[in-house]
C-alpha cells in the first residue's frame, strides 16, 4: 500500500465483509454438497434403488443348449424401438447352433405394422458366457455398414430367466429390466397360460403396464431339437 491510510481503509473494508463473505463461504459449501449429495440421484443411480432393484440373473438350472435351438413365436415383449420392433406383428425368432465356430447364430424377423407389413430382418451372433448352465450369453447384432466387425467388443447380455420342462415357453429377460421377450413354440396360447407367463415376468420385476403382446397369425407349432 502506498500510504499507512490506505492500509488501514482496506483492512476496515475487508471487517465490514467478513460477515458477507462467510454467509457467502458457507453457502457455497452447501452448495457442493447437495451437488454431490443429489449427483447419484441425477444420474439414475441412487443407491437406495439399487440396493431395492437388483440386477436381474440368469436362471440357475442348467439346460441343454441344443434343445432350445430352434425357433420361437415372440407373444410379448418390452420393445427395442431403435429397430421399430414396436410395431412387430408375426415376431419369429430362430436359433442355430455353429459346431465348427462355437456359437450361436440368431435370425430375428416380424412384419412392420401390419401382418402383412414390410419384414423386417436381422441378424445377431451369441456366445455362451455362463456354460454350467447354458442359460447366459453374450450377443453382437450385425450393423449396417459395420456387419460383425464390433462383435468383439460389442457384446450385450443376453439372459434365459425361465422356460418350460418341454422348452415350449421362455422368457428372456436383461439385467436392468429395460427389455423383455417372452417366447412359444406356439404361435397362440389360451388366455390361462399367457396371464401365467406375464405373472412370470411380473415375479423377476417387470412392469406389466410396460409389456406388449405381439400380434401372431395362426401358424404351426415349432418343434424342440432332440
Amino acid at each position: 500500500f502506498s500510504t499507512r491510510r490506505d492500509a488501514e481503509q482496506f483492512r476496515g473494508r475487508r471487517a465490514a465483509m467478513a460477515p458477507f463473505l462467510s454467509r457467502t463461504t458457507s453457502r457455497a459449501r452447501r452448495g457442493m454438497t447437495l451437488l454431490v449429495l443429489s449427483t447419484p440421484f441425477i444420474m439414475g443411480l441412487s443407491s437406495r434403488a439399487m440396493a431395492k432393484v437388483a440386477n436381474l440373473q440368469a436362471m440357475e438350472k442348467p439346460m441343454e443348449l441344443h434343445r432350445f435351438m430352434g425357433s420361437w413365436y415372440v407373444l410379448a415383449h418390452i420393445p427395442v424401438k431403435l429397430v421399430k420392433e414396436h410395431l412387430a406383428h408375426n415376431a419369429v425368432e430362430t436359433y442355430s447352433w455353429d459346431e465348427a465356430k462355437q456359437r450361436i447364430d440368431v435370425h430375428y424377423r416380424f412384419n412392420e405394422d401390419a401382418h402383412d407389413g414390410p419384414l423386417n430382418d436381422s441378424y445377431q451372433r451369441g456366445w455362451v458366457q455362463n456354460k454350467d448352465t447354458s442359460a447366459e450369453w453374450r450377443v453382437s447384432p450385425k450393423l449396417p455398414l459395420f456387419g460383425y466387425a464390433l462383435s468383439g467388443v460389442l457384446r450385450l447380455p443376453y439372459i434365459i430367466v425361465d422356460r418350460s420342462e418341454d422348452y415350449s415357453t421362455a422368457i428372456i429377460g436383461y439385467p436392468n429390466r429395460a427389455y423383455l421377450w417372452v417366447l412359444s413354440r406356439r404361435p397362440e396360447v389360451s388366455s390361462k397360460e399367457y396371464e401365467k407367463l406375464i405373472d412370470k415376468c411380473k415375479s423377476f420385476g417387470y412392469d406389466e403396464s410396460k409389456i406388449r403382446r405381439v400380434p401372431q397369425m395362426p401358424g404351426k407349432t415349432f418343434e424342440s431339437p432332440n
